[in-house]
């Protein structure tokens, strides 16, 4: 194949043969290639099935045995063309797609087989494989407040190469906006569940245009017409029949397309159980069954009665119900392949058997190495003030984040500042000032509750994270630095917010300083476990779960339930750990720690007053050592978590 690169100007055009390619800058290469699954075989182990009658014991131990989800399977996909995979639930078909974007899938279970871009196998492709293979999951996660083009330009900004000149990212934002048709909505907000924004056809589309931004040679989509109404549907599979008509190799997985969608493809592959069924053109998979005795009836959708002939095979066993109740239509491939020269797949290997596709896979791979000479396409500092600005948008616009957090803070400093500043001291308590103790400790347990909230939004956040940087878009470390800055930085105006009002209703007369700084990094702490637990929890209710038992624990051994000297013996440890005692003493001795007869009486009632070592600043640096621990556990399970 012929392959020309025009640099002139701010346009890059790549001549293939009967193909022409516009891309937004030549600094985006861009080669139309092949990609081959040959053999390819994948297993995860499972415990053993119970035989029929069987039950399930304590003391008998289930055996590990290997299960293969994918067994065999050959497929050529080729440039300019659209190749559906459909199969029934459970077939292997997003398991097929996860393998070859090389997601996490492959870390699980046992892989043999190669997978081949231009006949080069794609390990030699190394970093840059992720810009050459684009992955479009089934889900459209979104920052909702930000607008089509500030999402699409934040994925420029992060994905395309620093050497390219912020123009040049800009006008290719603006090219795949025009290529998508999603220009006349560029300065709409994308929405989400709280904020209205664009259609879901329009969200899909978005997320096309994010893996376009790279101009990958192949693109990957998981069920892209999925949940959508017939009519986004039609649109999403136009769009996509468009990409590959410009030289992209497209690759999908669908379940039961509409008729019209089905004519759009050109190449198909059916799995049932792993295996291959058929893989030809679309438009002649109907004469292959109908050679096998099974005729599509007048009327039906080719694509529903390819699923329901294939669901009804799995369902039925070799002694079930007559001798022809049970096909292996997967073996009956085989002997197709085995004995027809002129198969599709026969004759795609057979016509690239040659040295050209080697040579095309050495050009693509210089030309983007060339463009990406690292790992990632932008410095950690550069993602870091990127996902940071991001944060702060969404943060200004979001009604339900920072605004709302605001009011609630200020209507509750004002109901406990109005509550405790009435309240006279209790002759009951003797000499302590018993009052006070009891505004901080329900100041602490305010705010430190408050928190809370940040937990369903945490995990909503961890899931645009994981699919970013799945998709190589950015280092775990800089979303981690970003997502430190802004959470302290708002919180912190929150619990400043909180003290000024509360400090001059009730009247406290310790440092004002003291207790803007000791409140600050208290919240920050229970944020951070907030952050460390949202890292590694399975969902929201578990995270929220777990949070309430280790804050319940937290408050309960806080040194003001019971004081420290009346805790038993065998639990003193827990106060000792308990964030909330930190913060607690720290206050304590900022408000009473000042030789009066009773602030003397307040701190022995709570048992801090033979505590010398124990000064109010001391308290606060340990609270930042338990900001700094719970921030590293943090990081450390985003690390560890696999998308």
């Amino acid at each position: 194949m012929n392959v020309e690169k025009v640099t002139n100007g701010s346009n890059a055009s790549i001549s293939t043969g009967s193909h022409d390619i516009s891309q937004g800058d030549a600094n985006v290469p861009f080669i139309p290639a092949s990609l081959t699954v040959s053999k390819l075989q994948y297993e995860i182990t499972v415990k053993e099935e119970l035989k029929e009658g069987e039950k399930k014991s304590l003391f008998k131990k289930q055996l590990d045995v290997q299960r293969a989800i994918l067994s065999n399977v050959d497929v050529k996909a080729t440039p300019g063309r659209v190749l559906a995979i459909m199969g029934p639930s459970g077939s292997g078909k997003t398991t097929l797609l996860d393998l070859l974007a090389d997601r996490q899938a492959r870390n699980v279970g046992k892989f043999q087989g190669e997978i081949l871009l231009n006949d080069v196998p794609v390990k030699q492709y190394g970093n840059i494989r992720k810009r050459l293979v684009g992955y479009v999951t089934q889900e459209d996660d979104f920052i909702e407040t930000l607008t089509v083009l500030e999402t699409l330009t934040f994925a420029a900004k992060m994905r395309l190469p620093r050497a390219m000149s912020t123009k040049d990212k800009l006008a290719r934002v603006d090219a795949v906006m025009d290529e998508l048709n999603l220009t006349h909505i560029k300065n709409t907000k994308v929405g989400g569940a709280v904020i209205r924004g664009i259609s879901g056809g329009e969200k899909r589309r978005v997320t096309i245009g994010i893996e376009l931004l790279s101009s990958p040679s192949v693109l990957l989509l998981d069920e892209p017409t999925s949940g959508l109404s017939s009519t986004d549907a039609l649109n999403v599979a136009n769009a996509i029949k468009e990409l590959a008509r410009k030289g992209r190799t497209v690759i999908l997985t669908v379940h039961q397309p509409r008729s019209d969608i089905y004519e759009l493809f050109d190449d198909l592959l059916l799995l049932s159980k792993g295996k291959v069924v058929y893989f030809g053109k679309a438009q002649t998979a109907a004469a292959y069954f109908e050679a096998l005795g099974h005729e599509v009836p007048v009327g039906w959708n080719v694509a529903d009665y390819f699923l329901d002939l294939i669901t009804l095979h799995e369902d039925k066993t070799p002694n079930e119900g007559t001798s022809s109740s049970h096909e292996d239509f997967a073996q009956k491939y085989s002997d197709y392949l085995s004995s027809n020269s002129e198969a599709y797949l026969t004759q795609l290997l057979r016509e690239h058997q040659n040295t050209s596709e080697k040579i095309k896979g050495d050009a693509l791979l210089g030309q983007f190495k060339k463009a990406y000479t690292t790992e990632y396409a932008t410095t950690t500092l550069t993602q870091t003030l990127l996902l940071t600005q991001r944060s702060l948008t969404n943060l200004a616009r979001h009604p339900t984040i920072f605004q709302a957090s605001a009011f609630i803070h200020i209507v509750f400093a004002l109901v406990i500042g109005s509550l405790f500043s009435g309240l006279k001291e209790r002759p009951e308590m003797g000499a302590t000032s018993f009052n006070k103790s009891i505004a901080l400790f329900f100041i602490t347990s305010f705010l430190a509750t408050m928190t809370f909230s940040a937990m369903p939004q945490f995990i909503i956040e961890r899931s645009l994270f994981l699919r970013e940087r799945a998709a190589g878009m950015y280092r775990t470390s800089s979303y981690f630095f970003a997502k430190t800055i802004v959470e302290t930085l708002s919180y912190t105006i929150l619990s400043v917010i909180f003290v000024v009002i509360t400090y001059y209703l009730i009247g406290l007369h310790g440092s004002l300083i003291y207790y803007f700084v000791a409140i600050a990094v208290f919240v920050n702490v229970a944020l951070s476990l907030i952050a460390a637990i949202g890292a590694g929890a399975e969902n929201a209710e578990v995270g929220m779960n777990l949070l309430s038992l280790i804050n319940t624990m937290a408050m309960l051994f806080s040194g003001f339930i019971v004081s420290r000297t009346d805790i038993p013996r065998g639990w003193i440890w827990a106060f000792w750990a308990s964030y909330y005692q930190w913060a607690f003493s720290g206050m304590l001795g900022n408000e009473f720690d000042d030789g009066s007869a009773k602030g003397i009486a307040t701190l022995q009632y709570f048992g801090m007053a033979d505590l010398d070592w124990l000064t109010k600043w001391r308290a606060v640096i340990i609270l930042v050592g338990y900001y700094i621990f719970f921030r590293v556990i943090g990081l450390l399970l985003l690390l560890a978590k696999k998308a």
